[in-house]
């Protein structure tokens, strides 16, 4: 039987094929999860557990039963692309607590001004129009790419690069007085 026909068959409450698709993919799956996450075994294993549930928790979903081994490949690359997100977000947040640590060490005028910049910042952030807030928090904050941006916004990259390129200006207007070197209203 081919991959389609065993998919059938599990759908209609035969689990031994499943268990014969299971055999004949779980290998070039695995490898395939393995090479994605760059060597990482436990990772992969995790990953791999993953796809093989979700083909057996989504099987009744799958409409072209010639597409089952693409159909296998795109669940498993989901799940690799999911949790790469979540661990780049996750050091992104790490590195800012370490950041904060940081902090804690410098000399309190520093710290001072640091806190001051970050809620001038925020303050800037949450006046420009609603669409530029929006890119600049999921590209700055939650570190998605610009086809990501465009994909969770329903627009293209383009428009999501000239948002961000509008928002890096306003922003820069907004903060100029905070990095202008000389004094406001001229030298003293």
């Amino acid at each position: 039987m081919d991959d389609g026909a065993l998919l059938t068959a599990f759908t209609n409450g035969n689990e031994k094929a499943f268990a014969e698709l299971y055999k004949r993919r779980h290998l070039e799956i695995y490898r395939f999860i393995l090479n994605f996450v760059h060597g990482d075994e436990d990772l992969a294993s995790d990953m791999f557990q993953e796809t093989f549930i979700k083909v057996h928790d989504n099987a009744h979903t799958l409409r072209d039963c010639a597409s089952v081994r693409s159909w296998m490949y795109t669940i498993a690359r989901n799940n690799c692309l999911n949790i790469l997100k979540r661990q780049r977000r996750q050091t992104r947040l790490d590195e800012q607590q370490e950041d904060h640590e940081d902090e804690d060490q410098l000399p309190p005028d520093v710290a001072l001004e640091r806190n001051d910049m970050y809620k001038a910042l925020d303050l800037a952030i949450s006046e420009l129009p609603d669409n530029q807030r929006e890119a600049v928090i999921l590209r700055e904050f939650e570190g998605l790419s610009y086809a990501e941006i465009a994909e969770a916004t329903a627009t293209n990259v383009g428009i999501i690069r000239q948002r961000l390129w509008r928002a890096k200006q306003s922003l820069r207007t907004m903060l100029a007085d905070r990095f202008d070197d000389t004094p406001a209203g001229g030298s003293e």
